[in-house]
C-alpha cells in the first residue's frame, strides 16, 4: 500500500463514484486515517466504497440527493476489511502478497517526497514555530515542551542531510509523534472556553458519523477535528508528509 497515495486514491475514487466533486470534510479525512491506522489496504477500501455506492445507486429515486459524506461508506469498508482478513487467516509470510516493486523497505516509491520536499517541509515548520515564540511569550513547562519540539526536528534535519537513501514511512511517524506533543503544549494554553466552543461545533459536525462509527473510530476523528483547530490558531502547519 503507497502510504502517501492513499488520501488523494480514497478522494478521487468517491468523488468519481458520486458523480460529482465534493471536498471531503476534516471529518472525512479523520475517517480515512482511521482507516489506514487500522491496516485497511487502499484496494479494500476502494472496494468497500464501490460496494456502498452500488447499493446507493441501486436504492436511488428520482430526485434523491447523493452521497455528501464518506461516512456513508464505513461499514461496506469494514466488513470487506473484515473478509479480507478472514481470507488470509493462516498464510505463512511465503504465501503473502509480495510487496509491489519500489515500496521495498529503504526505498522510495515514485510518488513518495523526496529528501528536498521533506526537508523543506521540516525548515517551514521550525520557522514557523519560531515565529510563534516570537509573537507570544512561552513560559514554564510549555516553553520547555516547545524546545523539545525545535530540537527533536532540527535533530531529524541534521539526520536527513546525511542520508542518501530516504524512507518516508519512519520520517512521518516521528513527525507525528513530534506533532502530538506540540499540539498537545499548545493546547495547554487555549482558554477552557475557546476549547469548548470547539468541541461543541464538532459534535455537531459529528452527530452524522457517532451513530454510525464505533466509539474508538468516532473519538479519533474527533480529535484530529480538535488537532486541526490548534494548528489552524496558532498558524503552524501540521507536520505530517501527507501535505507535502
Amino acid at each position: 500500500m503507497n502510504y502517501f497515495n492513499y488520501f488523494t486514491e480514497i478522494e478521487d475514487h468517491f468523488a468519481r463514484r458520486r458523480g460529482k466533486h465534493l471536498l471531503l470534510s476534516p471529518m472525512d479525512w479523520g475517517l480515512i486515517a482511521s482507516w489506514r491506522d487500522s491496516g485497511v489496504p487502499l484496494q479494500v477500501a476502494l472496494r468497500g466504497i464501490d460496494i456502498a455506492m452500488d447499493g446507493f445507486l441501486a436504492r436511488k429515486r428520482r430526485g434523491t440527493s447523493r452521497v455528501n459524506s464518506l461516512c456513508y461508506c464505513h461499514d461496506s469498508v469494514m466488513a470487506e476489511y473484515a473478509g479480507y482478513l478472514e481470507s488470509h487467516v493462516g498464510e505463512s509470510d511465503a504465501e503473502a502478497p509480495a510487496v509491489p516493486p519500489g515500496h521495498e523497505a529503504g526505498s522510495e516509491a515514485p510518488d513518495e517526497p523526496g529528501k528536498r520536499e521533506i526537508l523543506g517541509l521540516i525548515s517551514a515548520r521550525i520557522l514557523e514555530i519560531k515565529a510563534l515564540c516570537a509573537k507570544q511569550s512561552f513560559s514554564g513547562s510549555t516553553l520547555e515542551g516547545i524546545e523539545r519540539v525545535l530540537a527533536r526536528l532540527e535533530e531529524i534535519m541534521r539526520n536527513l542531510e546525511t542520508e542518501i537513501r530516504i524512507d518516508s514511512e519512519p520520517i512521518e511517524r516521528d513527525l507525528g509523534m513530534i506533532d502530538e506533543l506540540l499540539v498537545a503544549e499548545l493546547r495547554g494554553i487555549v482558554s477552557p472556553e475557546e476549547a469548548a466552543e470547539w468541541e461543541k461545533d464538532a459534535k455537531k459536525e459529528l452527530r452524522v458519523y457517532k451513530k454510525r462509527l464505533p466509539a474508538e473510530t468516532y473519538q479519533k476523528i474527533l480529535d484530529n477535528f480538535m488537532r486541526g483547530k490548534i494548528h489552524r490558531k496558532f498558524n503552524v502547519g501540521e507536520l505530517s508528509l501527507f501535505h507535502l
